[in-house]
């Protein structure tokens, strides 16, 4: 893989919990990395009905240049969508990139 296959613009956010002073939690999402070239690929789909409705899943994997910043508990965010991070897949910290499963179409 070169650096050419980065083709797509990706940001990861972090959620970030403050207290609102009442007893309560206001959640906002941060800016981990912002405008990150990945190079995305989709791995699997899938249906299920549920709720009287069908829900359906997408697994990508998103592959960036090797960092040391990006957690199990962020989120991708890639063409206005949002997909929850479950797994970062790194082989050390020499290596060139880092590729990140996520998952599209379910809350955390």
């Amino acid at each position: 893989m070169s650096l050419n296959s980065l083709t797509e613009l990706i940001s990861v956010k972090r959620e970030l919990r403050t207290s609102d002073g009442m007893g309560g939690d206001t959640v906002a999402l941060i800016d981990v990395a912002k405008d990150v070239w990945a190079f995305v690929k989709p791995v699997k789909g899938s249906e299920r009905a549920a709720h009287d409705s069908i829900e359906a899943q997408a697994f990508y994997r998103f592959k960036i240049r090797n960092r040391d910043d990006i957690k199990a508990s962020d989120r991708i965010v890639w063409n206005a969508e949002t997909f929850n991070i479950r797994a970062v897949l790194t082989t050390g910290n020499r290596a060139m990139y880092l590729e990140i499963d996520a998952e599209r179409g379910v809350s955390q």
